[in-house]
């Protein structure tokens, strides 16, 4: 009995003991990041499983502890620096307010210097802050050179012209910098500036000028240093600027709208269009993806149709036909060339798509209503006749939505004339005769397109004889129309004619049941009754002979 209370005593100490270790455990547990493992988990691991267990544990601590990293150093480094240029922004404003113009302009360049001696001093060891100082701090520089002048109502120089020059000089210093770092952001912010600096400019031409340099020096970069997300982002600002430029002339002119004039502006906005469509004969790298290419150049068309549409509604209502003339010659021309030497071979059939685009405005201007649908139904197969050359599959679909597009708008915007019914007609079956004449140069594999120009035909046919004709004859002339069907696909040899035929025929006798049996005298109801007999019988005995012929060929075959 007396070795109890000892036993007792030893299980006290074997117990403090286990209680010690398992907080020690914890304790590197906590240190290492290691989650804690129950006893339950802990039997169904193998002893070779613990070391992946601690591997993975510690893996997941180096990623939150790399992730609180960036965020202290990089975040908190922009945030601090962004606070800071607003900082000394706002003592700049309050010393200008009180009106103290010339100590609150050195006091901005004193604390700009300041900025830039602590990030070139912290160049080395805080490189990252460093590089974020510097950047924010070209911001502030342009800031306290901007006030000089601009947005304050105590100006400490009277002349808008120096402080220009010196805002025009820090984004050029910009970009030489953003050049020899080979730095794609620092590039983005100089084209801000410039591009800032121009639309406060004040001055058409000065603005422009600026905003079309900028325009041609983006794809310089973009040749250069494959810097396509700046080329996107000077794309959008160049435009914008166009508009803000469109609005200050136009709407805070009190003489609007007596004394509109585009201070030849339009010719800055055909120098920029231009200066973006060489991105098309950039080659093909790496760095240069092609949804990059094709969305810029749908951006670009876009922007600038935007704004031709306010400048022509404005400035050149009267006298548009001239512009559109020259887009289309010119976006046609560069097809062509784009055609032989870009290696973006759907770039040539997007600028001779916007080029027939631009003859369509060009006829509608010069011929008006109706008649202008004439001539575009004939543009409609010189279209077709340009994809052929470019074995281009886009410009045939493109051209096809396009026609149906007109042909809509024909007949619900216009009186019937006969010669564009016809029109509609023989174009519809020339494009149908000719893609399945160039189906192999095309690639194109199915028939669908062919089929719908046909229906198109068909109906259109139907229509144009309708209206052409007296009523009374409508019945012999749609039988006219379907022998010429039946004849020519005996000709080329064709079936897709044939059926046009049958369905002309069902249609001439449908017709003449609802129609003429109630509506014309005898003597042109016998007339009709007569030739569509005769037709329907002669058209019979082919297909007769032309059976009995096939089944006698594949007899003697078998013999």
């Amino acid at each position: 009995m007396s070795n109890v209370p000892e036993q007792n005593k030893n299980k006290d100490t074997i117990l403090e003991q286990i209680d010690y270790l398992e907080r020690r455990v914890e304790q590197l547990e906590s240190l290492l990041g290691v989650r804690k493992v129950s006893l339950e988990e802990f039997k169904q691991f193998d002893k070779e499983d613990v070391p992946n267990i601690m591997s993975k544990s510690k893996a997941n601590a180096d990623d939150e502890t790399a992730m609180e990293s960036r965020i202290g150093e990089s975040g908190l480094g922009w945030l601090g620096s962004i606070v800071l240029l607003f900082g000394i922004a706002f003592i700049t404003q309050y010393l200008q307010s009180i009106g103290q113009p010339l100590t609150a302009s050195l006091f901005g360049y004193f604390a700009v210097g300041i900025v830039f001696f602590v990030a070139y001093y912290i160049r080395k060891t805080i490189v990252g802050l460093s590089s974020k100082l510097n950047t924010l701090n070209y911001i502030l520089l342009f800031y306290v050179t901007l006030r000089l002048h601009f947005f304050t109502d105590v100006p400490l120089i009277a002349s808008p012209l120096i402080p220009l020059i010196l805002l025009v000089i820090i984004s050029l210093i910009q970009f030489y910098f953003a050049n020899k770092k080979g730095s794609e952001f620092l590039a983005i912010v100089g084209f801000i500036l410039l591009l800032t600096t121009a639309n406060i400019s004040g001055t058409t031409h000065l603005m422009l000028t600026l905003v079309t340099l900028g325009a041609i020096f983006s794809i310089y970069l973009l040749y250069k240093n494959s810097w396509w997300k700046l080329v996107l982002i000077v794309q959008f600002l160049t435009y914008v600027s166009f508009v803000i430029w469109y609005l200050i002339n136009n709407y805070t002119n009190t003489a609007f709208p007596k004394e509109l004039n585009d201070h030849y502006s339009i010719a800055y906005l055909f120098i920029c269009v231009s200066a973006f469509s060489l991105i098309t004969l950039i080659k093909q790298r790496e760095t240069i993806s092609e949804a990059f290419v094709f969305v810029s150049i749908m951006l670009n068309g876009l922007f600038f149709t935007l704004i031709l549409t306010l400048y022509v509604m404005t400035f050149y209502l009267s006298n548009y036909i001239g512009i559109f003339i020259s887009i289309s010659i010119i976006c046609i021309l560069f097809s062509v060339f784009l055609n032989r030497y870009s290696e973006w071979k759907y770039t040539a059939a997007l600028y001779a798509l916007y080029g027939f685009i631009a003859m369509s405005t060009a006829i509608y201007g010069m011929v008006g209503l109706p008649l202008s649908f004439l001539l575009l139904t004939i543009q409609s197969l010189l279209v077709v006749s340009l994809a052929i050359w470019f074995r281009s599959k886009l410009i045939v679909v493109m051209n096809f939505g396009l026609f149906v597009f007109l042909m809509l708008a024909y007949h619900l915007s216009s009186d019937s004339v006969d010669s564009i019914n016809f029109a509609f007609v023989f174009i519809a079956i020339i494009s149908a005769r000719v893609l399945h004449l160039q189906t192999k140069r095309l690639d194109i594999k199915t028939d669908m397109m062919r089929n719908v120009y046909l229906i198109f035909a068909f109906f259109s046919m139907l229509y144009a004889l309708y209206m052409a004709v007296p009523k009374q004859y409508v019945t012999l002339s749609w039988s006219i129309a379907a022998v010429a069907y039946f004849l020519f696909s005996i000709l080329i040899r064709n079936i897709k004619y044939r059926w046009m035929a049958i369905a002309t025929m069902i249609s001439t006798a449908l017709y003449l049941f609802l129609v003429d049996l109630a509506s014309v005298g005898i003597i042109y109801r016998i007339v009709a009754f007569m030739v569509l007999a005769i037709i329907s019988i002669t058209i019979s005995i082919y297909y007769t002979k032309r059976k009995k012929k096939h089944h006698s060929e594949e007899a003697e075959e078998k013999e």
